[in-house]
């Protein structure tokens, strides 16, 4: 995760500093799946993520998508669980 966290950041000053495609995966509010939240391919632009990339869940294999619907419950979970969280964090910094 370390390794993976300082590419993002190193990208992202990247493309602070004008470097264009500058690409890489990250944990976006989003609707590519009925999850709230999905990892995906992200354009990462001067400040912000300049867009999504959808094609990353085209072409998946049966065996893939059997996988992904059976991680759904358990990706729902974390996912309410991270918004609990951080709504308890907003709470206490008031």
């Amino acid at each position: 995760m370390a390794y993976a966290a300082a590419r993002f950041v190193e990208l992202s000053f990247r493309a602070l500093d004008g470097y264009g495609d500058m690409y890489d995966y990250s944990l976006v509010q989003s609707n590519l799946t009925d999850l709230s939240f999905f990892t995906s391919r992200v354009k990462l632009g001067g400040k912000q993520v300049e867009a999504l990339i959808p094609s990353d869940l085209q072409g998946l294999t049966e065996y893939e998508q059997k996988v992904l619907e059976a991680l759904k419950p358990k990706l729902k979970a974390g996912i309410e669980k991270g918004i609990g969280f951080s709504h308890k964090q907003m709470v206490f910094s008031d």
